[in-house]
């Protein structure tokens, strides 16, 4: 028989610290922040990130224009 591989049971993730650290989140920890600092941390992602939801929009209706001649498509083509 062959021998089995150990790789997987003995190796420890190892992150450093910039990849512990989320989007959003700051050094401090997380019992510490108060109630007004995640308020504004939430309203400076979502100014960041607000063309994010544009974009989602646009691939919906991408989407459903594409679905919309597949199946017109079914119909004309024999």
């Amino acid at each position: 028989m062959g021998r089995r591989s150990r790789r997987g049971e003995d190796q420890d993730i190892r992150l450093s610290e910039t990849q512990m650290i989320q989007p959003g989140m700051t050094k401090t920890a997380p019992n510490e922040r108060n109630a007004s600092s995640s308020a504004s941390e939430m309203s400076r992602l979502r100014e960041q990130y607000d063309y994010v939801a544009d974009d989602l929009k646009r691939i919906a209706i991408i989407a459903l224009v594409m679905m919309l001649v597949l199946i017109s498509l079914t119909f004309v083509l024999p």
